[in-house]
């Protein structure tokens, strides 16, 4: 998919999503526009996630995993672009803007999954992922300014609140990785 967005094969408005395409109904982009990789390193940001999400897997399963992904990618978009909505209603033109702004790549699966991998190491006290995931946020910010990059820590958050709310109650049954 990557591949066929950056070569102008399929362009970025089939994979992706955006305030404006949202509010006129297509809701199949929120859920396409994970697909496509975005930004500089692709081959990094490809890494980078699928080492999360097997890290979450197998500590809290493929269940929460896909869970924590999807509400991560999914319900940062809409969070995301419920305020840019408001801003640009309240008359902000640089929210205007980024309504019509294409919204595609990994990054908020990503943050999804790195915030579950934090919450899974609250949970079983595992410092190392608690450091992790904290380096994780904080590496995040820098790729947060901009209306539509809010997503990244929104995801992270809600990948966490994933694995708080539905990872393994009983600590004993908690697939450690020390």
């Amino acid at each position: 998919m990557t591949i066929l967005v950056r070569s102008d094969t399929l362009g970025v408005s089939g994979p992706g999503s955006s305030v404006d395409e949202l509010a006129d109904g297509n809701l199949l982009g929120l859920f396409t526009s994970a697909l496509p990789v975005e930004g500089p390193l692709p081959v990094l940001q490809i890494a980078a996630a699928a080492l999360a999400a097997a890290a979450v897997i197998h500590r809290e399963g493929a269940a929460v995993w896909w869970s924590a992904a999807l509400g991560g990618h999914v319900g940062s978009a809409l969070f995301t672009y419920g305020i840019v909505g408001l801003a640009s209603a309240f008359g902000s033109s640089s929210a205007e803007n980024a309504s019509s702004d294409a919204d595609y790549g990994i990054s908020a699966v990503l943050a999804a999954s790195l915030g579950a991998l934090f919450a899974s190491g609250l949970r079983a006290g595992d410092r190392l992922l608690i450091a992790l995931g904290v380096v994780a946020f904080v590496a995040l910010v820098p790729f947060s300014i901009g209306w539509l990059d809010i997503e990244h820590p929104l995801a992270f958050g809600l990948g966490a609140a994933v694995v708080l709310r539905l990872g393994s109650a009983d600590q004993s049954s908690l697939r450690r990785q020390r």
